[in-house]
């Protein structure tokens, strides 16, 4: 399946921090790719377990540094200084690449000259297993269920300033198409805001995508974006989408803003849900009051929408449930 004529050279990237349990089934993963032309980078961000143990196994197999803890996204960064490849991979700690992984990733990006390709995966939520499903593809009736599909711009553009579709685990990226890194002042999607960061800069970003499931995501307490109780999973997510509006304010029209305004209302309409059911009053709730009274419209439309949102996930942990 591979272009035998170009077969780039692939830094796998894999930050880790007190993962010792899950970090050898997933260096395991990398190893074992029957694409070989990589090298695998692990940067410990500090961790206290027993993870140099775990990293010391594999000998020169792999490119071990060690850091000062300073956070996902800045370990990120030192692995991506290191990294001699042409193509960047991430890999989380406790996520698991099918074997063919690369092979077909690659094949993928090299055909169709992409910049970012992504592909599906099956989630393992607290041993329940189940094939991730992407609600915001539900009508476009022109992604198939198994080969490759090519975004158009716009699509893409407009896809992920809604949500997050592509976890690092799943995206390859042409290393030359990364305008700086990961941002460090990111809290929770660090890989969220490279991708826009490289839509925004890039008209012509040409990104890619299979539906067929190519690797396995982990979570459990431990992962940044599940480990955190929800209220204050919330308000770093607040945080973050006012960075987003902040730095690339330039890039960002009205319609634009408006999406990443609404995400804003709804975290905080949830915070004063939360927040209520424990018999709390937080600032968000004055936010949301002060809303309500100078954008009502937009608050009704955040709030219908979250409304919807909640329905889709639920109705989609009872087709879990069912199967």
């Amino acid at each position: 399946m591979i272009n035998t004529t170009h077969s780039p050279l692939v830094s796998v990237i894999i930050p880790t921090y007190n993962r010792c349990y899950s970090l050898h089934d997933t260096i395991e993963a990398a190893i074992n790719q029957t694409y070989k032309n990589i090298e695998i980078i692990i940067v410990d961000d500090g961790s206290t377990d027993d993870t140099k143990n775990v990293i010391s196994a594999f000998g020169s197999k792999i490119v071990y540094v060690k850091k000062e803890h300073t956070g996902q996204a800045d370990t990120r960064n030192v692995g991506l200084q290191f990294a001699k490849g042409e193509i960047i991979a991430p890999l989380d700690s406790d996520d698991i690449w099918h074997d063919q992984y690369l092979e077909k990733s690659i094949a993928y990006m090299v055909e169709h000259k992409l910049d970012m390709f992504f592909s599906n995966w099956e989630h393992n939520l607290y041993n329940n297993y189940h094939v991730n499903i992407f609600p915001n593809f539900s009508n476009n009736t022109n992604i198939p269920d198994k080969g490759f599909y090519s975004f158009d711009y716009i699509e893409f553009r407009k896809l992920l300033l809604i949500d997050s579709i592509a976890p690092s685990s799943g995206l390859i990226i042409k290393k030359s198409s990364i305008p700086f890194g990961w941002n460090a002042q990111v809290n929770i999607g660090d890989d969220w805001v490279l991708q826009l960061e490289m839509i925004f800069k890039n008209l012509n970003c040409r990104v890619g995508f299979t539906n067929e499931v190519f690797w396995k995501k982990n979570r459990d307490k431990t992962n940044i974006s599940d480990g955190r109780e929800g209220i204050t999973f919330r308000k770093l997510h607040i945080k973050d989408l006012n960075l987003i509006l902040n730095n690339f304010n330039l890039y960002l029209d009205n319609r634009e803003r408006e999406i990443i305004n609404l995400k804003v209302i709804q975290n905080k309409i949830l915070i004063t849900y939360l927040l209520l059911r424990k018999g709390s009053i937080g600032i968000e709730m004055k936010q949301l009051a002060i809303h309500i009274i100078k954008e009502p419209q937009l608050f009704f439309i955040a709030l219908r929408k979250g409304v919807q949102k909640e329905i889709t996930r639920k109705k989609h942990q009872l087709t879990i449930a069912k199967n």
